[in-house]
């Protein structure tokens, strides 16, 4: 996998998808200066320092805006996909949202993200995406879930990406017949064929 993505350009990714983490948290931004610098004692060479400081310097808006510039100009599926790949879900859905909307995300990549994210979870506990209370605390995961759904429903996603790009997280099969878009299965031939909830 990702052949056609050098070992550099996975280096500027990386450095990237640190940065794209720290655009969406704001856990830091209005903290005390001193408060700061005793938190990140010692990781001052650190990307997310680097980062974090950025932010403090420039402002949550404009940084996220930088951020997304960057995300934003990403032309090439595969380079999107390792943005995702490995992905840590427990950094909040800023970075996932951005690479979702790009234009070059391919089906492949928001199927990952789509069964990572356990929409089966919300399907047993409310029947659709669209009745999770607030009282939920992976509501923002459900937000996510139904924009995957929408894009892919409108045939919207990029379909480059070979086989071999499949995660293992998808399943093959739709076993949740009538739950799930069939869009969402390994082995969808096309977006067309959709089971309607």
């Amino acid at each position: 996998m990702y052949e056609n993505v050098s070992e550099q350009r996975k280096q500027e990714l990386n450095i990237l998808k640190v940065w794209a983490e720290c655009a969406g948290d704001t856990y830091y931004y209005s903290m005390p200066q001193s408060r700061f610098d005793k938190n990140m004692e010692g990781c001052e060479e650190e990307e997310f320092f680097k980062a974090y400081s950025r932010q403090r310097k420039i402002g949550l808006e404009e940084f996220a805006n930088e951020i997304l510039s960057q995300i934003a100009s990403i032309q090439h599926s595969e380079e999107l996909h390792y943005l995702l790949d490995g992905y840590n879900y427990d950094n909040g859905n800023w970075t996932v949202m951005q690479c979702l909307s790009n234009p070059c995300c391919d089906i492949r990549t928001a199927r990952m993200v789509y069964w990572l994210m356990s929409p089966d979870y919300y399907y047993a506990q409310y029947g659709d995406l669209e009745h999770v209370p607030e009282s939920d605390i992976n509501i923002k995961n459900s937000t996510v879930l139904k924009f995957i759904e929408g894009k892919a429903l409108s045939q919207a996603f990029a379909h480059g990406l070979a086989s071999e790009y499949v995660d293992a997280e998808v399943p093959n099969t739709n076993e949740y017949i009538a739950m799930f878009p069939d869009a969402f299965f390994a082995d969808a031939n096309c977006l067309h064929q959709v089971s309607q909830v």
